[in-house]
């Protein structure tokens, strides 16, 4: 089981997280991510992402700063892009996701 971040970002959206599981719409998983509070899930940020491994590695990477540098979120099957980076208003780099392009499953725990 990962032990999830506890941060002042969670405790902003009330404490509440639960790990999701996020799927291209071809049935390939594309990312483990750290889902805090309630409400739509419109954008993944890299320091809440923890797997797999290729794209969980982004937010330790200094070069991985600046949205420019960073990759689209590319299914691993037929490579649909889902998402596109973007740097959040909060300062937090984070992908843009495309709606209707993925589905997601929240992890039982």
């Amino acid at each position: 089981m990962v032990k999830m971040k506890n941060d002042r970002y969670r405790k902003a959206r009330g404490g509440k997280a639960f790990m999701i599981k996020l799927f291209c719409l071809c049935g390939a998983e594309v990312l483990h991510y750290q889902k805090d509070g309630d409400g739509k899930l419109k954008r993944c940020y890299l320091n809440r992402i923890f797997g797999p491994a290729h794209i969980e590695k982004l937010q330790h990477d200094p070069t991985y700063s600046d949205p420019k540098n960073v990759p689209p979120l590319v299914c691993p099957i037929c490579g649909t892009v889902i998402g596109v980076a973007i740097l959040h208003f909060d300062g937090r780099v984070a992908f843009r996701l495309r709606q209707g392009f993925f589905s997601k499953k929240r992890e039982s725990k």
